[in-house]
């Protein structure tokens, strides 16, 4: 297979745009990850590639992501790299100190910098879903999330919560989600002190926001 793949990739210019369409276009690259019965039965480790494994995104896509889905994400390319762990550029652009690491990147498996890596590992901790729902940084990108949200909740709550699911998901909610997810926005909107409606709503959006972060969903590709 690995030759194969040499002779087309040469075959188009050593172009890898092509390569990655043929992968991304694959019957076993789009096998759904459910497993059946018949699966479990045939295949149960997988290793006939039954269906599709579940794998997480690295520490940088999940940063990356909740800033594009935010509206906060700065696009500029190339320059110097920091150590700012507020910056918005993408998560490339952050130096490496062996002394001074993001701890967000920490927590989902970058590289370990003291040593080489052949593979990253990928870890299931506490600490993750945490972060999700504790990290002042997580916050500010779902209240800038919930403001992308924000007039399209003025006129319909479901309207924005479809946006919403679009927006994190890339798909729309169930209808028992979307019951769900209205239904919390209007509980944590009359959690929030009477008088201006507008401030109640835009922080429960927020609230919704952060819980679609926290999703599986959001850092698991399926």
């Amino acid at each position: 297979l690995l030759d194969w793949l040499a002779t087309e990739l040469i075959a188009h210019d050593w172009r890898l745009k092509p390569i990655h369409k043929l992968i991304m276009t694959s019957a076993t690259y789009r096998q759904s990850s459910a497993l059946t019965d018949r699966q479990a039965s045939l295949d149960p480790d997988n290793q006939l590639l039954a269906r599709y494994p579940a794998k997480r995104l690295e520490a940088e896509a999940i940063r990356d992501s909740m800033l594009s889905i935010s509206g906060l994400l700065d696009r500029r390319m190339f320059g110097a790299g920091t150590l700012d762990a507020k910056q918005k550029r993408r998560s490339i652009y952050f130096m490496v100190k062996r002394s001074k690491l993001i701890p967000m990147m920490q927590l989902f498996d970058s590289p370990e910098p003291l040593t080489s890596v052949g593979t990253r590992p990928t870890t299931i901790i506490a600490p993750q879903a945490l972060l999700f729902m504790n990290n002042p940084q997580v916050r500010e990108y779902a209240a800038a999330f919930a403001g992308r949200l924000e007039p399209t909740a003025r006129e319909s709550v479901i309207l924005a919560v479809t946006q919403g699911y679009w927006l994190a998901l890339g798909r729309p909610p169930t209808s028992d989600e979307r019951a769900d997810s209205v239904e919390f926005i209007d509980q944590q909107a009359k959690l929030q002190k009477p008088g201006n409606a507008q401030a109640a709503r835009l922080q429960a959006l927020t609230d919704f926001c952060q819980v679609l972060f926290s999703m599986n969903e959001f850092i698991y590709i399926r």
